[in-house]
């Protein structure tokens, strides 16, 4: 009797504050915090996703699909993370110019693509710059984040500011395929890809001597211009993609039945 009280007592307390470690965030909505200036600290934005009203878009998905390179003993799974916040004051596309706030005409959006052998309820994923690292995860996913527009409306000449990373964790805690829905945590390091004429226009933005810009669509990657053999990230401008919450966002399930 006591044995069986006892566990009762562990399934609930551990159901409980599972549930409460995501009370902290929105229910079907991505939260973050993006710090601009990981070494001063000074420079941070909120990113809460947009919220699906009546006539909104689900700002907020996860896509997973199922691929192979053509051998039938190669498959494996990607887990794509989509969520904008291009709303501020009331998060949502009709109710947006009810009023205004300090940082309204800030507009930005994220993506995490990871891949996994296999889906399973709970994943714990992470990846470093690393290609092939006997100590260190290896690149198993990928970041990017884009600065549409900032505080002020700027938005570098149309082209925005775009960030790029491979040091990403990744922790899926509920991930169900029946009721369509996926919670977890993350964080992520990524280094700017856009060039910025104005960098003092832009807070966190660092123009310096050598600074070697990230984009890896465009083939340019990080550079040993030192001579040490390896990249040279001390000559880039990063950010922090810190304290991400996602709770219940919808699951766009791509897998073949």
């Amino acid at each position: 009797m006591k044995k069986g009280l006892f566990l009762l007592l562990c399934v609930f307390f551990f159901f409980g504050c599972k549930e409460t470690v995501f009370e902290a965030g929105l229910e079907n909505r991505l939260t973050a915090i993006i710090d601009m200036s990981p070494e001063s600290y000074e420079n941070k934005i909120d990113f809460t996703s947009d919220d699906q009203v009546s006539g909104c878009n689900d700002h907020d998905l996860v896509f997973i699909d199922k691929r192979n390179d053509g051998s039938v003993d190669n498959e494996y799974f990607t887990i794509r993370i989509e969520a904008r916040d291009y709303f501020r004051s009331e998060n949502n596309c009709n109710d947006y110019d009810w009023y205004w706030t300090d940082g309204e005409p800030i507009q930005h959006k994220l993506t995490i693509n990871a891949f996994a052998a296999e889906i399973t309820s709970s994943m714990y994923l992470e990846s470093t710059q690393f290609v092939d690292h006997p100590n260190n995860p290896t690149s198993g996913i990928t970041a990017y984040y884009k600065l549409k527009t900032d505080e002020d409306g700027q938005d570098n000449d149309g082209y925005g500011i775009e960030y790029f990373g491979h040091r990403v964790e990744l922790d899926i805690v509920d991930l169900d395929l029946d009721e369509g829905v996926m919670s977890g945590t993350f964080s992520a390091t990524l280094y700017r890809g856009t060039p910025v004429n104005d960098a003092d226009a832009f807070f966190g933005v660092d123009n310096f001597p050598n600074i070697d810009l990230y984009n890896p669509e465009n083939l340019d990657f990080i550079g040993d211009m030192d001579g040490d053999g390896s990249p040279d990230y001390y000559l880039t401008d990063s950010i922090r993609i810190e304290n991400g919450v996602f709770q219940n966002i919808t699951i766009v399930n791509n897998i073949p039945g």
